[in-house]
């Protein structure tokens, strides 16, 4: 199925030969203006009224933010950015495949004020289906995002480990992750303040957290989550419930063994 974009949408991010080997090497890149500024407001909208219009499925993790999934669906505005050739470009040429494919995307809203909790520590592969390591996820604040709002911070490297996907994101997570960084002394990178239409994009492996919002706002903040085009449904059952929850939910009708492409996970055409 073919959508209109917006010219701004279509045109390619410039990213380095430095950039790709500090996301391979990291597990996680920060870059700037991947949203273009003319499109930041009309996203933001868009995103703002799609949540509400979703309030009824809207999820909340333990007060740290509030999500929804798959606005792409329902709001034409959103759908043009989600499979936008220049953000699925970035994402595909940071994983080092030919295209990527839709897993799903998503609101993170974390309140102001200190109600909006810290993150914990934790891998998203716990709940990732997916036959393949190339999987990653951008995320963007549709309003500029000072360190005290909460953007995330990462373990440089923890992408090459899969100690933690046991856990799902908890107080227990946080703490197993926390403990490895202090005994292994692993290298984290601290959150940095990022403008309205920053992204940051990192492996689902890599262990990541985010602090409380302490500001006056709500994070207003969407991610997209992309894997490989050519990924497969692994043979053997899902390991968790939340794993067997995402295959029933993002990939119906996919098989064991066969492709992990349904009508809920477009490619975006990035090849030629």
């Amino acid at each position: 199925m073919l959508f209109n974009t917006r010219i701004a949408l279509a045109e390619d991010y410039d990213l380095s030969p430095s950039q790709i080997d500090e996301y391979q090497n990291n597990g996680h890149i920060l870059l700037r203006n991947v949203i273009p500024e003319s499109e930041v407001p009309e996203l933001r909208t868009a995103v703002l009224r799609t949540h509400e219009a979703l309030k009824d499925e809207e999820e909340d993790f333990q007060k740290a933010f509030r999500i929804t999934q798959n606005l792409w669906e329902i709001n034409d505005t959103v759908r043009a950015h989600v499979l936008s050739k220049r953000y699925a470009g970035i994402a595909a040429k940071l994983l080092g495949c030919r295209d990527v494919r839709i897993y799903h995307d998503l609101t993170f809203f974390k309140e102001g004020l200190g109600k909006g909790k810290p993150t914990p520590w934790h891998q998203d592969g716990h709940y990732w289906p997916l036959d393949t390591e190339k999987c990653i996820t951008l995320w963007v604040p549709l309003i500029d995002c000072p360190v005290d709002m909460g953007p995330m911070s990462f373990v440089s490297g923890s992408h090459l480990s899969r100690d933690a996907e046991h856990l799902p994101i908890s107080d227990e997570s946080d703490e197993y992750i926390r403990n490895l960084v202090e005994t292994e002394n692993l290298s984290v990178a601290p959150a940095q303040h990022m403008n309205a239409g920053d992204a940051t994009f990192h492996s689902c492996w890599t262990y990541h957290a985010a602090a409380s919002n302490t500001t006056e706002r709500t994070r207003i903040a969407f991610a997209i989550a992309y894997y490989d085009a050519d990924a497969t449904i692994p043979l053997q059952p899902p390991t968790n419930e939340r794993r067997a929850a995402n295959l029933a939910r993002w990939f119906p009708g996919a098989v064991p063994g066969g492709p992990a492409a349904t009508e809920k996970n477009p490619a975006c055409s990035f090849s030629p």
